[in-house]
């Protein structure tokens, strides 16, 4: 059989066996928060559905990127035994196609496991107004700021998405931060000639919490509301 036929099918199975191992963590967690009842879930500081995902982020991605390097180990060595059989002047060619297709998986994983664990915004037109957010001129550019929350936790933690939007409706912009309402912190955007600032609460007291957005948003700006993971 030709070398490049055993490579895709290698590529292939490889493939297969690396999501069905990164879905066992998943299954399996999900299994345990449907089976243990719901005192012990509380005892533990767990709390059933997407309100878990959200309180243990943090560790999911460093369970995750353990996870990753393990798979994409065993994944190189399957695929090394196949190229260690292709000529001398093509091996290179087969690893260079290995790698980046390891590096495409594990940006699709990385897709995966932000969008699930990132929190769901709602009532837009409220904190809209909460925020001070609407509709600014810049340039004689009309733009719409738009402000959506998750909703305070215990701490009174809000976790805002701000989207920027032009006259023609096109999404410009975004950004991601906290607000802390009752805290030190302001809340309010704060507007000025060629830009405008947010206050991010997940900062720290010791980091620099004032958020300056250029407008009209930059072409950066565009670009990352459209390509994944850059927002």
């Amino acid at each position: 059989m030709p070398v490049a036929r055993v490579y895709l099918t290698q590529l292939l199975l490889s493939t297969l066996y690396a999501g069905l191992f990164l879905s066992l963590v998943p299954i399996a967690a999900g299994v345990a928060m449907l089976l243990l009842p719901p005192a012990i879930l509380h005892e533990w500081g767990l709390h059933p559905g997407r309100a878990a995902l959200l309180q243990h982020r943090e560790a999911l991605y460093w369970l995750t990127a353990g996870l990753m390097s393990i798979t994409l180990a065993a994944f190189y060595y399957g695929m090394g035994r196949v190229i260690v059989l292709a000529k001398p002047r093509w091996r290179p060619a087969y690893q260079t196609t290995t790698l980046l297709y390891m590096l495409l998986m594990s940006y699709g994983v990385a897709i995966a496991l932000v969008t699930t664990t990132r929190p769901h915004y709602r009532q837009c037109e409220m904190y809209t107004q909460k925020l001070n957010g609407g509709l600014r001129e810049y340039r004689g550019e009309q733009f719409r700021i738009e402000l959506c929350g998750s909703g305070s936790d215990a701490d009174r933690r809000d976790h805002i998405r701000l989207r920027i939007f032009d006259e023609k409706g096109e999404w410009r912009a975004v950004r991601y931060f906290t607000v802390r309402w009752g805290g030190p912190y302001p809340v309010l955007l704060d507007y000025a000639r060629d830009h405008f600032a947010y206050f991010d609460a997940s900062e720290g007291e010791d980091e620099d919490f004032v958020k300056v957005v250029p407008m009209p948003p930059t072409l950066a700006d565009w670009l990352s509301t459209r390509i994944p993971l850059l927002d």
